[in-house]
């Protein structure tokens, strides 16, 4: 059953051709339901126009890559810019209030939309330390897409920062383990560091201060 009705699919159409690179979207999936319904929803993507590209990997059999790509979970993708690592990766299926995340770290890694300002993107310029963001989202989350657009904003302008989206609902037993009782809450390198709804000048004062 198509997840992508024809009015987002012309919409999205229109949107990629205008890109003037490509993306790679790189999947790593295993034989659970859930990843056959991302493997459907990213097929879907893939066929709207030849400036987006999925590559399916099977979870586990290439552990090479996985490290390279810093894959740490099945049901999962990371995007390519020209074939190399850009830090934004989604960890479950982004339907719901995250498709916009989704479609929003395409066109930005391609250099479409919504440009920072330039005190903006000095402050994100001047993060020197590595930090991997990682943002426990719920799909039903109406505060979650704000934070995980902006923390992905922020890596698309900064080669230091990761950032990733991880649902909490694929991955619960992860959430449960991790105390999270309720979304978004922001990761970064493993240590709980805020919980609920941020701006982007707030999580940019948050990643310059670790």
């Amino acid at each position: 059953m198509a997840l992508l009705d024809s009015t987002i699919t012309e919409q999205l159409k229109q949107y990629f051709n205008n890109m003037s690179e490509t993306i790679t979207i790189s999947a790593f999936l295993d034989d659970s339901e859930k990843s056959l319904e991302l493997d459907g929803f990213l097929q879907e993507i893939d066929v709207i126009s030849d400036k987006v590209n999925y590559v399916k990997n099977t979870f586990g059999e290439n552990k090479e890559l996985e490290t390279t790509l810093e894959i740490t979970r099945p049901t999962s993708f990371t995007l390519l810019k020209s074939d190399a690592k850009t830090g934004i990766s989604f960890y479950g299926i982004p339907g719901g209030h995250e498709f916009n995340s989704f479609i929003l770290a395409i066109l930005g890694l391609a250099g479409i939309g919504k440009k920072l300002d330039d005190d903006k993107l000095a402050k994100i310029a001047s993060i020197s330390k590595e930090l991997n963001v990682e943002t426990f989202i719920a799909l039903s989350c109406t505060h979650c897409p704000e934070v995980v657009q902006a923390l992905n904003s922020i890596a698309i302008n900064n080669k230091n920062i990761k950032s990733s989206m991880v649902d909490s609902v694929v991955y619960y037993d992860e959430a449960k383990a991790k105390d999270i009782q309720a979304v978004p809450v922001v990761f970064i390198n493993g240590e709980m560091a805020s919980v609920g709804a941020k701006t982007l000048d707030e999580l940019i004062d948050l990643l310059a201060s670790r």
